[in-house]
């Protein structure tokens, strides 16, 4: 989708009287579906520079330091069996396992050494909490949602079980389609009576794809290639016809508008003497519109967001997310750095009881350093 173009779709004041109200809307519409198509443009130019940043530089700093955390993990359980140790260092010893065991097995629920070493100085069964809290999680989506889930469904990141969720109901969805189609062969359906407004709402839909079709079909008898001897004319053709094809498939009315005005197809004069009738359809369309996009910019950060552990539409630019992504880097690093120092400290018991005095356990909230569910 082009970022500008130089065929802008406008409706001009009239000669004699006020413009109406929904010409000045169409404009306005016209303006902010520009808009909204730059930023569309801009976001899937510049995620893919994101995701690379993140899997060139954030990725492999996360994973050192989660291999270090798993080294400290162990360390510090070996700590807990010096006999120089307190009661009370052990104590703060393990809250410090605890809390780490539980953040790794955020991204590993299948390392069993973890798994063994929170289970010892916790006194629970990771397992056991975490099938508790699975069922808790699939009886109130089943409650809000009326989705029962499977105990397949995946529970390793917010993406994976939106994406569970998702697969779920598109396939309850084909199921109780399956099941209307069955009913329909075995009975005849009795006529729908729709309500005044349904009717209305109904006949506005039929005038809109209407709307539509015909500009596309004018476009297509203007366009069609094969009607070309000429080999340039040919090619020109085809190309212009491959863009109405896709405006027309993604219901773009304003891209087959923009064709029209290239194509000669119709003028400013045309456009600015349209009614008002066909205006008002045409401003459904271009909100509609802009919806799409609004949606398709939320869906392509909110991906990448789950896949990082940020809160989905917390960015509003490719500017700001890239931002945000580079001082997530550097706080890493500076992780990384802290936790080699920690494990070159915490080796020396000595050091490590010195250290211990200054910790304090502090009583956590319910959910502190649970799973993401």
């Amino acid at each position: 989708m082009p970022l500008t173009t130089q065929y802008t779709v406008r409706i001009a004041t009239p000669a004699a009287g006020p413009q109406s109200r929904v010409r000045k809307q169409f404009n306005t519409l016209v303006k902010k579906l520009e808009a909204e198509r730059v930023r569309l443009a801009l976001w899937r130019e510049e995620l893919p520079k994101i995701r690379t940043l993140a899997d060139d530089e954030y990725k492999p700093l996360a994973s050192t330091f989660d291999a270090h955390r798993r080294r400290l993990l162990v360390q510090l359980d070996e700590a807990c069996s010096d006999r120089t140790m307190s009661k009370t260092d052990r104590e703060k010893l393990a809250d410090m396992i605890c809390t780490i065991a539980r953040d790794l097995m955020q991204m590993d629920e299948e390392d069993e050494l973890i798994k063994e070493i929170y289970n010892k100085h916790s006194g629970c069964d990771f397992d056991s909490e975490m099938d508790a809290e699975k069922a808790l999680i699939r009886q109130m989506v089943g409650e809000a949602t009326g989705v029962e889930l499977g105990e397949d469904v995946d529970f390793s990141s917010p993406r994976a079980f939106l994406e569970a969720m998702q697969k779920k109901m598109e396939a309850l969805e084909r199921e109780a389609g399956q099941q209307q189609e069955q009913a329909a062969q075995a009975k005849p359906a009795k006529p729908v009576k729709l309500s005044a407004r349904e009717a209305r709402q109904q006949a506005e839909e039929l005038k809109l794809k209407q709307s539509v079709r015909d500009i596309f079909r004018k476009l297509a008898s203007a366009l069609h290639p094969d009607r070309e001897t000429d080999p340039a004319e040919h090619g020109r053709k085809t190309a212009l016809m491959q863009r109405a094809n896709a405006a027309y498939a993604a219901n773009d009315l304003l891209g087959l508008l923009e064709l029209q005005l290239e194509v000669e197809q119709i003028d400013q004069t045309g456009l600015d003497n349209l009614d008002d009738e066909r205006i008002k359809q045409f401003n459904r369309m271009l909100g509609g519109q802009i919806d799409e996009i609004k949606f398709d910019i939320l869906a392509l950060g909110s991906a990448f967001s789950l896949d990082m552990g940020w809160d989905v539409g917390q960015h509003s630019t490719p500017k700001a997310m890239m931002r945000v992504l580079r001082a997530d880097i550097a706080a890493m690093r500076a992780n990384v750095n802290y936790i080699e120092a920690d494990l070159d400290t915490f080796s020396d018991r000595k050091q490590l009881k010195a250290w211990l005095k200054g910790y304090r356990i502090v009583a956590k909230d319910p959910g502190y350093g649970e799973p993401w569910f």
